[in-house]
């Protein structure tokens, strides 16, 4: 058996021997913990419905996921938002115990009893389903997932009372997404069943879909991983339905998140931000599944922390073609870009907005009003993210060199203190990530890429897997204008960071394995958030606001710097805004007419540990 491998690796023309970006699938999903639904013998009516915009699996309607998750970041543009995904990891987060390269029964998702003793055959109950390989289509740093090999196959299977037993009623072998839409013209397929087989009416009729799976058969150590998607969306079963068309639903709906109303961040520190980070227009994916054009309105709404709405728009009324056959969304700019027509006010507080989205089917709406709201929280705090905190890869570098360099740029509005860095690594198998050492560091910005380095890490870093960590720096550093933050790491490893397919900041991540650097060109955005201000450090609310409470004067200063209340034993530290130490000392006054004019980072540490960071102005 041919296994086609999903590490993606792009070689560079100057070192095609030497570097390389790699991404990994995840050896472990803790996330699918949280999705799992109790097992119930509890009956269901007809209409059974679930096309997964909740996001979740809903123990009304499932009796057994068996390793399924919902998500919307892992597969290409559904019929709408929210998609249930097979693949090889159970529901443990783990690879299958019985993992192997030959394969494996994965996956299972399984309904509640559903009670169709009441139907028969000449009902015209009808199953059907959208289901899309894994793995995606364009260019290969784009894909997400794994394309299922050939050997590979989703089964659909219904229960029958008549003899307790499962009969598969359909399935396929693996294909990738480029040759559906090769032989079909569309990448999500649709598949109906009319239910013709009288042992299936019964009040305990139940359907299931489940999985096979392989693992690569020459995998790198540790690199093992999941594999073998399968997406799976907008299950239906009623009656008075045919199999010759899909659209009977009066349902328009949305088929992606709600994105940031910020032009590049999904986060950002409240004090950086400024009217001049709203984007212009926002991008929505509103999809129509009957089956001929239907007339929608369009609106959102800005809501703050309090429940208050602060600013709408309202996009009126179009027309929208049907999804079916030919995969289309909403095209009219009112509804499919709508303008930013009012930007959050500045803030002098952590804060978050909620922006609402909804979609209504002429003035009343549709048969299923779930899919018609779409939420974004945006977020004021101290941090920069430009990922949705979820990862679906693991990311990073190998080189014959012995140091690599990874860097992010940020762009600031204003000078700031960094006090520490959020770092996703993923877990991996035996934690072999977590031995590799880096050292956070920070670079600005020269002929637009990465120049000098303003602070590196004198001790050495290693990763903390399977959620955010906060790494606090050494020392606290002033930066202004667009920085870059990131690691050095030691060694030629794979250190597998958290990789966020949702938004595509590849732009903005660089990397240098030998004398020059290079854009990335990985559709993503790391799990890597830098953070400001002492709260950041203490969890406290402000710079001014510490565990040791000093007065300092003057500030500014031209020669001596005084501080009241020092407590005996204290050390007391100056750092320039390249974060460079210029003195210390354990006693009051201070003195600074050797240094020159600028903006300083003043740090006292007490005997107990506890530290007090006060920005100081030095002119002369």
């Amino acid at each position: 058996m041919v296994k086609k491998t999903f590490i993606v690796i792009i070689l560079l023309a100057q070192w095609v021997a030497s570097a390389q970006e790699i991404l990994l699938p995840l050896e472990c999903m803790p996330n699918k913990k949280q999705l799992l639904v109790k097992q119930s013998e509890a009956s269901v009516a007809i209409p059974f419905f679930d096309d997964f915009a909740s996001l979740g699996l809903s123990s009304t309607l499932w009796c057994t996921t068996g390793g399924v998750t919902v998500g919307q970041d892992v597969s290409p543009l559904a019929p709408t938002i929210g998609v249930a995904t097979l693949d090889a990891i159970g529901s443990d987060g783990l690879l299958y115990p019985s993992a192997n390269t030959q394969g494996f029964y994965a996956d299972t998702l399984c309904s509640r009893p559903i009670r169709l003793d009441s139907l028969s055959v000449g009902d015209s109950v009808v199953f059907s389903f959208y289901w899309l390989p894994g793995g995606g289509f364009g260019n290969l740093w784009e894909r997400v997932g794994d394309t299922p090999d050939q050997n590979d196959s989703l089964y659909l299977d219904f229960y029958s009372p008549v003899d307790s037993s499962w009969t598969t009623v359909w399935s396929v072998g693996g294909i990738d997404v480029d040759s559906l839409i090769a032989h079909t013209g569309n990448s999500w397929q649709y598949v109906s069943i009319a239910l013709t087989n009288p042992i299936w009416f019964d009040s305990t009729f139940r359907f299931r879909f489940r999985n096979t799976a392989s693992l690569e058969d020459s995998p790198k150590a540790g690199k093992s991983g999941n594999c073998d998607y399968w997406h799976l969306d907008y299950i239906v079963l009623d009656k008075n339905r045919n199999t010759t068309t899909s659209g009977l639903s009066h349902d328009v709906a949305f088929a992606a998140p709600a994105p940031s109303m910020l032009n590049h961040y999904r986060a950002m520190p409240f004090r950086q931000y400024s009217a001049d980070d709203m984007a212009a227009n926002l991008s929505l994916s509103i999809t129509n599944l009957y089956n001929s054009t239907l007339a929608s309105h369009y609106t959102y709404q800005v809501i703050d922390s309090e429940g208050t709405p602060v600013s709408s728009y309202d996009g009126g009324f179009e027309n929208i073609d049907p999804h079916y056959p030919d995969g289309g969304y909403q095209t009219v700019s009112t509804h499919a870009t709508p303008p930013v027509e009012s930007a959050f006010p500045e803030m002098n507080a952590s804060t978050t907005y909620t922006v609402l989205h909804i979609v209504k089917e002429g003035t009343s709406g549709d048969e299923f009003p779930n899919n018609d709201t779409v939420r974004y929280t945006q977020v004021f705090d101290n941090y920069y993210a430009y990922d949705d905190g979820t990862s679906e890869n693991g990311y990073g570098l190998t080189s014959t060199a012995s140091q690599l360099y990874l860097a992010y740029r940020f762009d600031l509005n204003q000078t700031d203190t960094l006090t520490a860095v959020d770092i996703f690594f993923n877990s991996t198998l035996d934690g072999q990530n977590e031995t590799i050492p880096f050292y956070i560091t920070v670079w600005n910005q020269e002929d637009g890429h990465p120049g000098t380095e303003i602070y590196r890490d004198e001790a050495r870093r290693y990763p903390q897997a399977g959620s955010f960590h906060r790494y606090i720096l050494e020392h606290p550093v002033i930066l202004d204008n667009t920085i870059y933050v990131g690691f050095v790491q030691s060694g030629n490893n794979f250190i597998n960071l958290g990789f966020d397919r949702s938004l595509n900041t590849s732009d903005r991540i660089w990397y240098l394995t030998g004398t020059e650097w290079q854009h990335s060109i990985l559709s993503g955005s790391l799990l890597l958030r830098p953070c400001f201000g002492t709260a950041a450090m203490a969890g406290l609310d402000d710079v001014q606001h510490e565990h040791v409470q000093l007065a300092v004067s003057p500030n500014p200063t031209s020669s001596l710097l005084y501080i009241e209340h020092l407590q005996p034993g204290s050390l007391i530290e100056l750092f320039n805004s390249h974060g460079h130490r210029c003195l210390s000392s354990n006693a009051t006054p201070i003195d600074v007419r050797p240094l020159p004019s600028g903006l300083y980072l003043l740090r006292v540490t007490t005997p107990q540990g506890e530290s007090n960071i006060i920005k100081i102005i030095i002119q002369h």
